[in-house]
């Protein structure tokens, strides 16, 4: 367990929080009252400031990333025996999506007797479960061995009590890892299709790693970014996210906040960073994948590329857009929040400048959304109006450095969009027309804005939510790999988790 941890975000503020957030904002209300232009000037350059920092970081790390080298491309043949390896399969409300999930996950190229696949099931959830037992699954517990084809894959079923959250269900099913011998565990969601040969090189990538290499990030793809605009352009995002801002931070040492799923780590390293109560996951937190990735830099370890894709499935609506925005902005707030309830135990534990660099990612990435429309705002507003009292916030110095941000770092952020979508032109067929998107960029923005705004006012309020984001509106049945039997014995709804809190 993590010495000293710094726990969960089940309580939003600390104390120190509290008393630091209230002098700030007692001092704010007083520059108000007091010298409301000279303070709103003041706030303006701030924010402006800020902006010029974030924008800084953000090249640095991705030119970075274009030289980041992968430890390993291919899988190695080596003398060494295979370890018992676990895959963590959290669904929820998702039966449409189960054959599909066990087909590709059965499609994994790795010895069935040293494969453990979990797959995570709410008690309540019956629709799942019948899912399950039509598939022929066996329930962790039950007293039955393993037969046939699927027989490394077990249902974990979920007690009530706890959150009905990923990373609450992703605890449960930890102990079992341990106790099935597994020396390292990933996680897919219901509609990855990770690469067949994803273990194996996890696998031999680990055994030519440096030793504090504990966890591998595989690339996540979207098969369907032609669907919409809203598909392409968060297809182009994932690329810029993945094949460039994650290998600069992995090649500059900094925190990586891993992705949700695709992540590989080392079981043994997974136990000595918990949390109190042997809590890998925080399941009080939105983005609890973001808060491992802290914990584990705070340890003094490190997270690596892994030279391997799982393909997802993009949103294709703002509806699914604003769900997922608001639990990843929230979740991000949340983790910045828990990882600086102690700034200077935590900065001399990760390291000042690996904590800043973290602190200005997980603050930093919500705090652009919610400070960008105000700043357009204004814009629209001086254009239109060439109010005197817009021109006097902008002392020349601000108001140049503002505009240079505005134009150079809209133009270059549209420029990388357009640039990453042509570099993977030439590879896959058709990507030329999703090129007209790029430009809708500034649309999508937005639109995260307003969800960042709601996410925020559920934290505040004590209102936040898992949004679900709903999967497989794209698939068929067709499209499994392996044929899966129809009809099984049910499952027991009732079924106990043995050594479950």
């Amino acid at each position: 367990m993590a010495e000293e941890a710094v726990g969960t975000a089940e309580k939003l503020l600390g104390t120190g929080q509290r008393t630091a957030g209230g002098i700030v904002l007692a001092a704010l209300g007083y520059g108000l009252f007091a010298v409301p232009r000279l303070t709103v000037t003041v706030v303006v350059a701030a924010c402006v400031a800020f902006y010029l920092i974030f924008a800084l970081f953000k090249l640095v790390v991705t030119t970075a990333g274009r030289g980041h080298r992968m430890i390993l491309t291919t899988a190695m043949r080596s003398s060494q025996e295979l370890p018992h390896y676990g895959v963590l399969l959290p669904v929820h409300h998702e039966a449409n999506m189960l054959r599909r999930l066990v087909a590709r996950v059965g499609s994994l190229d790795y010895p069935r007797e040293k494969l453990h696949v979990y797959l995570l099931i709410e008690q309540d959830d019956e629709e799942t479960l019948a899912a399950a037992a039509a598939i022929g699954l066996r329930v962790h517990g039950d007293g039955t061995t393993a037969q046939g084809p699927l027989g490394h894959v077990v249902v974990v079923v979920i007690p009530p009590g706890g959150p009905k959250t990923k990373p609450n269900a992703m605890n449960v099913a930890f102990p079992m890892v341990v106790a099935d011998g597994c020396r390292y565990v990933t996680v897919y969601d219901a509609e990855d299709r990770p690469d067949p040969g994803q273990l194996l090189l996890a696998v031999a990538t680990f055994r030519l790693a440096r030793r504090d290499v504990v966890c591998l990030q595989a690339e996540l793809v979207f098969w369907n970014d032609d669907t919409n605009w809203v598909s392409a352009l968060y297809w182009v995002g994932y690329k810029v996210h993945f094949r460039h801002f994650l290998p600069g931070l992995a090649r500059l040492g900094l925190p990586v906040p891993l992705g949700g799923t695709s992540n590989h780590f080392k079981v043994s390293v997974l136990r000595e960073v918990a949390l109190p109560g042997g809590l890998v996951w925080d399941p009080h937190n939105l983005t609890e994948d973001a808060d491992l990735g802290a914990r584990l830099a705070t340890a003094g370890y490190r997270v690596d590329l892994l030279a391997s894709v799982t393909l997802e499935e993009a949103p294709v609506s703002s509806r699914v857009v604003d769900k997922q925005q608001r639990r990843w902005k929230g979740g991000y707030l949340q983790t910045a929040l828990v990882h600086s309830r102690r700034p200077i135990r935590t900065a001399a534990r990760m390291g000042v400048h690996r904590w800043l660099a973290f602190l200005l990612m997980t603050y930093g990435t919500p705090l652009t959304f919610l400070l960008n429309p105000l700043f357009l705002g204004l814009t629209v507003a001086y254009f239109t109006t060439g109010s005197p009292l817009i021109v006097d916030l902008f002392p020349a110095p601000i108001y140049y450095t503002a505009t240079t941000l505005l134009v150079i770092g809209n133009f270059g952020i549209v420029l990388e969009l357009i640039q990453t979508t042509l570099d993977e032109a030439p590879r896959t067929q058709g990507r030329f027309r999703l090129l007209k998107y790029m430009f809708l960029a500034q649309v999508m923005w937005l639109w995260m804005s307003v969800s960042t705004y709601i996410a925020v006012f559920e934290l505040v309020t004590g209102r936040r939510g898992w949004h679900k984001t709903p999967h497989g509106h794209a698939e068929s049945d067709d499209e499994l790999d392996v044929l899966i039997p129809q009809q099984r014995q049910p499952l027991g709804t009732g079924a106990v988790v043995p050594g479950a809190p």
